[in-house]
This record gives C-alpha cells, sequence and structure tokens, in this order.
C-alpha cells in the first residue's frame, strides 16, 4: 500500500472556514486500508484540493455524517465501473450494472472507512458520532451542505478507475 502522504498538521484556512487537517489525514489511512482489506483494491492517494461545490463527477455516493467534537459530513464517490468492481470483490460474485448489491456495498465500504476513521480520531482524543451511511446515485449529482464548513476534496486511482473522498468537517 502506498504511502498516504499526509497533510500538513495545522489548521488550513479557508475563504469560508477552517479546518484542522488532523482530520484529513485519518480518512486518507483509512480509505487506502479498507479498500485494500475489504475489497481487495489498492488506491493511491492523486492530490488534495479545497471544493467549492459539492456536485460530483462521478456516478454513486456514500454520504455519513458526523457529529460531536466536529460536525460535517464525509463522501465517497465513485463512477459505476469501480463501484461494480468493489462490490464484486466484497460479495465474491460478478457484477457489472448498478444494482442493490452495488449500492449496498458502497454504504458499506463508506461506513468502513469513516467507522476506521473514526476509531483513529478517538485515539487522538476526539469525540465523534457516524450516521447510517446515505447513498446517492446519478451523474453529477449535487450534495448540499451548510456554507460555512470547508470541503477538502482528496482524489485516489486505483487500476479500475479514479474516485474522490471529500471531508467536509468544522470543529
Amino acid at each position: 500500500m502506498a504511502d498516504p502522504a499526509p497533510a500538513e498538521r495545522t489548521t488550513s484556512h479557508f475563504a469560508w472556514g477552517l479546518m484542522n487537517v488532523a482530520f484529513i489525514n485519518p480518512f486518507i489511512e483509512s480509505t487506502l486500508r479498507s479498500l485494500e482489506m475489504m475489497a481487495t483494491i489498492t488506491a493511491e492517494k492523486v492530490g488534495l484540493s479545497v471544493k467549492e461545490d459539492l456536485i460530483t463527477t462521478y456516478d454513486i455516493s456514500a454520504i455519513i455524517g458526523i457529529t460531536g467534537d466536529t460536525s460535517g459530513s464525509i463522501i465517497l464517490s465513485f463512477p459505476t465501473e469501480l463501484a461494480c468492481r468493489i462490490a464484486s470483490n466484497m460479495l465474491m460474485e460478478e457484477i457489472a450494472t448498478m444494482d442493490r448489491s452495488v449500492e449496498d456495498a458502497i454504504g458499506e465500504i463508506g461506513n468502513i472507512v469513516v467507522g476506521d476513521a473514526r476509531r483513529l480520531l478517538i485515539q487522538d482524543g476526539f469525540s465523534l458520532s457516524i450516521s447510517v451511511p446515505t447513498v446517492v446515485i446519478g451523474k453529477g449529482h449535487r450534495i448540499s451542505r451548510s456554507g460555512d464548513i470547508p470541503c477538502i476534496a482528496i482524489p485516489f486511482k486505483t487500476d479500475f478507475g479514479e474516485f474522490e473522498v471529500n471531508v467536509g468537517l468544522k470543529e
């Protein structure tokens, strides 16, 4: 597995808010580890950027809310082909088109990623709760969020396509 190339360990200032980058690294680490363990897919982080809107470029997203010492949401967004590959590997059967089992698998991988990141953040002294995943389907779907919550887009690539994790948290 590739080195997660952690973000700097300071608070980043954005035009519309603040985000403690200590919240970013657990999601990078958890995404890499969870995808490898649950779906035998190796991913590599390929960047980090501020995202001002939440129009996705992918076809299916798992959205998990977070409350506690920080609040906001985490969104994992995948193209259809990669989502089907994740579901196929998790369920150990070939799934070629978007169906209910793909929706369930993407919701579950989102839950696993955020749950593992929550565990890491709790080890760092944060108190957090997470919601049950919501799965949204549709090319270029828009996900609304509070305008004062900054969002960091973390793109990843795999042998089966690219995907993105959006971390939108505010203390």
